[in-house]
């Protein structure tokens, strides 16, 4: 990114990303080691991802500060997190913004996106990702807020990374690295040992197998009852709207309830999908 950037210049952000393409073959990926490691710094932990330094400057955070421990979090920010993208007239056009001005928390991106400043944040008033087709409620897509969710988390508050549980040590011949397969402790029984019995000596396998699995279901469940709720939430103002005398303020709350309920379902939806569907490989849920 900052390659292309200083090649680009901002035309970057709306260019066409097919046209990199070009730039790998089928032995060199867009997400490589330089993409978390410094190679002048001996490969040291450092952040190439312009909208997540960005973000972190206006949380008053610098990266560069960090501990070796935050940057095993932080790396993971470049990518898993929430975002939109600016427009022409209010930003730079199709530039990534993380939302986090107010908080990390869904409640404060919600507030956030509901009064940007066209200088700072890239948007006008309100912001929305489209109208929706039933209810012409304002709308915002969740993209997959991992890093968000995390970050207070009770794991995070203990001091644990992503990398301690997604990429755990393993034994490569007669040394131990970090193993940098990304993927869930709840791949096999081993990688739950290497990821998980460093904390939770006293638990099995067998369990700690279980707990995840029980939240999982508990929370795909109340997904789809939230779920039920949203759809049936925007057909009841369509029909609110065939009224010929409703007061149009009533109307505006009520898309606002629709709006705010489908945003932190949606903030849930994204990552419990991920989850179920392509990590763990034991669920066969597939987004509604």
């Amino acid at each position: 990114m900052p390659q292309l950037l200083k090649h680009y210049g901002e035309g970057f952000w709306a260019s066409n990303f097919h046209d990199y393409r070009q730039m790998h073959d089928a032995d060199h990926h867009t997400i490589g080691c330089t993409n978390c490691h410094d190679p002048q710094q001996q490969m040291r932990l450092t952040i190439t991802s312009v909208p997540l330094d960005e973000a972190l400057k206006r949380q008053g955070r610098d990266w560069r500060q960090a501990s070796h421990q935050e940057m095993r979090s932080l790396v993971c920010a470049q990518c898993h997190v929430e975002y939109y993208f600016e427009t022409r007239e209010h930003g730079v056009a199709a530039k990534p913004h993380f939302p986090w001005d107010k908080g990390m928390n869904p409640e404060d991106i919600y507030q956030f996106m509901a009064d940007g400043q066209p200088d700072r944040d890239g948007f006008a008033g309100q912001f929305a990702d489209w109208i929706h087709a039933v209810s012409k409620s304002p709308m915002l897509k969740a993209q997959h807020p991992e890093y968000e969710m995390f970050h207070d988390s009770i794991h995070a508050q203990a001091g644990v990374s992503c990398a301690d549980c997604h990429m755990p040590r393993v034994r490569n011949g007669p040394v131990v690295i970090t193993s940098h397969h990304w993927t869930s402790p709840l791949r096999s029984e081993q990688m739950i040992q290497s990821a998980c019995l460093g904390c939770h000596q006293d638990q099995t396998p067998a369990f700690l197998r279980s707990r995840v699995e029980y939240h999982q279901k508990r929370v795909w469940r109340q997904l789809n009852i939230a779920q039920e709720k949203s759809v049936r939430a925007h057909e009841a103002v369509r029909l609110a709207m065939e009224y010929p005398g409703l007061d149009k303020a009533l109307l505006a709350q009520a898309r606002e309830h629709v709006r705010k309920g489908q945003w932190f379902w949606d903030y849930v939806a994204g990552p419990q999908w991920h989850t179920d569907r392509w990590v763990t490989g034991r669920h066969e849920h597939r987004r509604p």
